[in-house]
């Protein structure tokens, strides 16, 4: 079984504090729980993009903090990504494109987790 660096809270909040944002009011221990949660399978990258969609997918819908919550649940996704040596492939107004879509509900849990397992690629360190 693959083991998954997930992000602090603490972490979360200071990329949150970077876009200016004021201060922490979901749940955010809630994400962190549902993140430990996954039943990690053989496939590391099918279970980064379950980890990476919780954060980049409930952190919009549930509007964790007070402001900035797509770029918060982004740099989020991304950050998550990139400590577990991945990225997404995506252009930059991708993840514009991808964010707005979450937060008008054009696309699900499920559908994102589809879209990021298509776009994670390994990084070498």
């Amino acid at each position: 079984m693959n083991k998954i660096r997930l992000l602090s809270i603490e972490e979360v909040i200071e990329i949150n504090k970077k876009f200016n944002g004021s201060g922490k009011r979901g749940d955010l221990d809630f994400l962190i729980s549902r993140a430990k949660s996954i039943k990690l399978g053989d496939d590391l990258k099918k279970d980064l993009a379950k980890a990476a969609s919780i954060f980049w997918y409930y952190i919009i819908q549930n509007h964790i903090f007070t402001d900035g919550n797509k770029r918060t649940a982004t740099e989020t996704a991304k950050l998550l990504c990139n400590v577990n040596n991945f990225e997404l492939d995506l252009p930059p107004n991708g993840f514009i494109y991808i964010s707005l879509k979450i937060a008008n509900n054009d696309i699900n849990f499920r559908n994102l987790v589809e879209l990021m397992y298509t776009r994670l690629r390994r990084v070498e360190k």
